[in-house]
């Protein structure tokens, strides 16, 4: 009797442990990366230790402060905790570092700062960008 019992047991602790790892499978298959935002976007990624993290909240409420200007520039934010995001694989660039990357389209990192009066540089910064600069002649701004 116990023999059969301990046979169930691990057999249904193989079954979860089976499930565990195809749960986890399909979240990392879901995840995508940063990069097909090329070419047609802006980002900008934060990565914070918590949400009730200070410069967290500072680029929430300049996100709402300013959201025709992020539409505008094709500015798009991206949160990472603790270098995690459920949606994206993590840059490394993003790993073990704590703050705020504004990448171009093409890719690559513009400029970085761990500090949140970098958000009130952040639209001169992409202004200044030739790309920008074709976008703003083309297509004047309505904000």
């Amino acid at each position: 009797m116990v023999s059969k019992v301990s046979f169930i047991f691990f057999v249904l602790l193989a079954i979860t442990a089976c499930q565990q790892q195809m749960e986890e499978s399909v979240q990392i298959m879901q995840k995508s990366s940063i990069n097909k935002y090329n070419w047609n976007s802006r980002l900008l990624l934060i990565n914070i230790d918590n949400t009730e993290n200070e410069l967290y909240r500072s680029l929430l409420t300049f996100q709402i402060e300013n959201f025709c200007e992020f539409e505008d520039r094709k500015l798009i934010g991206i949160k990472f905790e603790n270098g995690i995001n459920n949606a994206y694989f993590t840059p490394d660039f993003v790993s073990n570092q704590y703050g705020m990357w504004l990448v171009g389209y093409d890719g690559t990192v513009k400029e970085f700062s761990e500090d949140h009066s970098f958000l009130y540089q952040i639209f001169d910064i992409i202004d200044e960008m030739p790309m920008r600069q074709i976008e703003m002649q083309n297509n004047p701004s309505t904000c």
